[in-house]
């Protein structure tokens, strides 16, 4: 071969080799950039899911602690606040910003009251002049207290009341201390029947001489029904959960003071003792036995809340007509609020008593912030050393009846749920039946039955309304607690985050 051949060839493979190793430089250049690329995107991405979690958890946490939510059934921005200029909520610390929407179940369009709303929130972080988001979607399922059969903070010198044969919650019973349970019979046909016990101390079962303390459903004549769901433990049969927060101090019951306010009928400076009646979706209201009446139609209420603003000290009377039932028994639902003692007179029924009719929401709850909730001495009752009895409808009627019933649920926040009198000689004999159908939610139980004689006084008997497990009364106040139904990536975008989801 000649010189110069040797020499072209040996150009060319050296051009060859440059070509070659410029193509590999450049290769590993773009593969080396595009992983800085992607480990960059992967970063913002991350910190992009980070931001939109962290809004999702401030929006439920703020949500749960009794932020203001404007109410409907249409879907609401949550953050930043409708009433802001700003399109997006800054997170601060570098955190990136996010918008976060509310969407109540239409069923239950008011979301301080919904059985279950979804949380939508979309995230915003920029990294050189480049966006990156991200959506995250959360269904809440608040839990009320008017979820409760049966709620006790502390029943009574921290005994948390005392249930023995023929008892029977067909709904959650939760105390915040002990409670006592016994059993006079040798077999399990009138042991006391629970839908589930959920105790923050101690079970404590009777024993000769006194109580003593059990871990278990099953001890000597005692048997918590159902035995056999009660030893599968939780979530039937709790000991030593955590403490619901209670008491006027801790229930935010100024979500329907509020409404009552800004939309409901608020009652003040009522006289001392007035006394007043439900009416298919009329509160009639009379002060003296003398007196004019005064009549309020509730349906017309923008918010079906009504509040008694009287002192800590001072007694309303509250009951229904029993005429017919069917006519005159509540017809809306409802919440009524007070300050001081609200006691009822009567019986209080929902003209609808089909708890299982889908189209049913009659419904009422009694908020009693100071007082108690007392069942009234009745002037009828041959030993009563009070004042005269009030001319019909108004006169109470307590004594005279086989059963009282009252349809609610009855929230006591510092107070008792007693007999207004104190003293079993004034109480009914024989002893009268008194049905709650709903559940009573009480910082302390005081008597209405005569532990010595129990031939007097008032037989207390709960029937569950089932509905409570998803709904509730108006602007009824919450646990503070939640379930989560779901925690799931949203594909989202800032003109859609909105949109209804029914």
């Amino acid at each position: 071969m000649r010189k110069n051949e040797i020499r072209g060839s040996a150009l060319v493979l050296v051009l060859i080799s440059a070509v070659v190793l410029t193509i590999l430089v450049g290769a590993v250049y773009m593969l080396f950039d595009s992983n800085i690329r992607s480990q960059k995107w992967t970063k913002e991405q991350i910190q992009s899911r980070f931001t939109a979690e962290a809004g999702a958890n401030l929006s439920v946490y703020m949500i749960m602690g009794g932020a203001d939510v404007p109410q409907g059934k249409d879907p609401i921005r949550f953050l930043p606040d409708p009433a802001s200029s700003d399109d997006w909520f800054d997170l601060g610390s570098g955190l990136g910003w996010v918008q976060a929407w509310v969407d109540p179940h239409n069923m239950n369009d008011q979301v301080s009251a919904a059985n279950s709303y979804e949380v939508r929130v979309l995230s915003k972080v920029v990294s050189e002049d480049q966006s990156y988001s991200y959506g995250i979607g959360t269904m809440i399922l608040p839990r009320n207290f008017a979820q409760y059969a049966t709620f006790l903070n502390d029943g009574g010198g921290g005994s948390g009341g005392w249930y023995g044969d023929k008892y029977r919650f067909d709904g959650p019973f939760h105390t915040n201390t002990s409670v006592n349970i016994g059993s006079s019979t040798v077999g399990r046909d009138c042991d006391p029947w629970f839908y589930s016990l959920s105790i923050v101390e101690n079970v404590y079962y009777y024993v000769q001489g006194g109580y003593a303390p059990t871990a278990v459903p099953q001890t000597g004549k005692l048997w918590i029904e159902p035995y056999e769901k009660m030893i599968m433990g939780e979530p039937y049969f709790s000991l030593g959960v955590d403490p619901i927060p209670f008491g006027s101090g801790e229930v935010m019951w100024q979500s329907a003071y509020n409404a009552a306010s800004a939309g409901g009928l608020m009652l003040n400076g009522l006289d001392n003792g007035t006394r007043m009646i439900l009416r298919d979706s009329t509160l009639l209201v009379r002060e003296t036995n003398a007196g004019p009446t005064v009549s309020y139609d509730l349906a017309a209420l923008n918010n079906p809340v009504v509040w008694i603003d009287n002192g800590s000290a001072e007694t309303v009377y509250l009951k229904g007509i029993l005429t017919d039932p069917l006519t005159t028994g509540l017809s809306i639902p409802l919440t009524i609020g007070s300050n001081g003692h609200l006691v009822m007179s009567g019986s209080l029924l929902y003209q609808n008593r089909d708890l299982l009719d889908p189209d049913n929401d009659i419904m009422l709850g009694i908020i009693v912030k100071n007082g108690d909730f007392t069942i009234a001495e009745d002037p009828d009752n041959p030993k009563w050393a009070g004042p005269a009895e009030w001319i019909d409808p108004w006169r109470i009627c307590t004594y005279d009846a086989t059963r009282l019933e009252f349809d609610g649920v009855i929230m006591v926040l510092d107070g008792f749920f007693q007999c207004e009198k104190l003293d079993s000689r004034h109480w009914p004999s024989p002893a009268i039946d008194l049905r709650i159908v709903g559940g009573y939610i009480i910082n302390e139980e005081g008597w209405t039955t005569d532990p010595t004689s129990p031939t007097y006084g008032y037989w207390s008997d709960i029937v569950y309304d089932p509905r409570l497990m998803t709904m509730h009364p108006p602007f009824y106040p919450q646990t503070g607690l939640w379930d989560t139904a779901y925690w799931e990536e949203e594909d989202v975008t800032e003109s859609d985050i909105g949109t209804d989801q029914q």
